[in-house]
């Protein structure tokens, strides 16, 4: 049976999947912010040694890409657990996938360095803040609406840098509305979650189980066959 992309069923899966999860996620999310907390720790002991930190600093971005690659694939794990138990090596990311990641992270936030000091070095006027604002929110709103989507591509589908965000556009294209409702949900969510320690920690991970959730909804919508994420909640 065919079933189109909607919000509230987005919602509800999600909330499902974490309830049903909570005590893997939690363990997990634990692990992450130790890891992520004490690599930290240790870059700022060393902050004076400009070599060892920017080793550091690059070592961290692959730990953190690594963690949260992790978890992605941990989610979709979760979701297909329903038919197949699966190990932890089912959720080690490979390589491409951290490479794929890194590099499409990397150049996107590069070429958002370099336009918004581009812009800096014209003169100053009217046209520089609208340059620097349209700029701004291009680069926000791809990292906040695209990018979640690609990761899922790189991550479900073995996707490349630049194959996941030409996936990623037509995915959306079909429900751009839809999904720019759930992006205005997500953000809501975060600015409450954001209000406590508490609150940030729950947000995160319930956020990438909705974008995986909305990913997988967005998939099935474009194929005439049945929704198996729908049929088992």
């Amino acid at each position: 049976m065919f079933h189109p992309f909607s919000v509230t069923e987005t919602l509800s899966i999600a909330w499902h999947i974490l309830k049903k999860n909570i005590a893997t996620i939690a363990v997990y999310a634990l692990l992450a912010v130790v890891i992520i907390g004490g690599s930290f720790f240790v870059i700022d002991i060393f902050i004076d040694y400009v070599v060892i930190a920017t080793i550091g600093g690059f070592a961290l971005l692959i730990g953190i890409s690594f963690i949260f690659l992790g978890f992605i694939k941990l989610v979709f794990q979760l979701i297909d657990g329903e038919y197949y138990d699966f190990e932890f090596k089912d959720i080690v990311p490979k390589l491409r996938m951290l490479l794929s990641y890194i590099i499409l992270l990397v150049i996107v936030s590069t070429l958002a360095v370099f336009m918004s000091n581009a812009i800096k070095k014209l003169d100053e006027g009217v046209i520089q803040n609208i340059l620097g604002i349209l700029v701004g929110i291009f680069f926000e709103f791809f990292f906040l609406f695209y990018f979640p989507i690609c990761t899922c591509f790189i991550v479900d589908d073995d996707s490349g840098p630049f194959e996941s965000i030409s996936q990623s556009y037509k995915l959306i294209k079909g429900n751009f509305f839809k999904y720019f409702l759930l992006f205005i949900i997500i953000e809501a969510l975060v600015f409450v979650g954001s209000l406590t320690v508490i609150g940030i920690v729950f947000v995160v991970p319930f956020v990438n189980i909705l974008l995986v959730v909305a990913y997988r909804k967005l998939v099935y919508s474009h194929l005439d066959v049945d929704d198996d994420i729908t049929e088992t909640v």
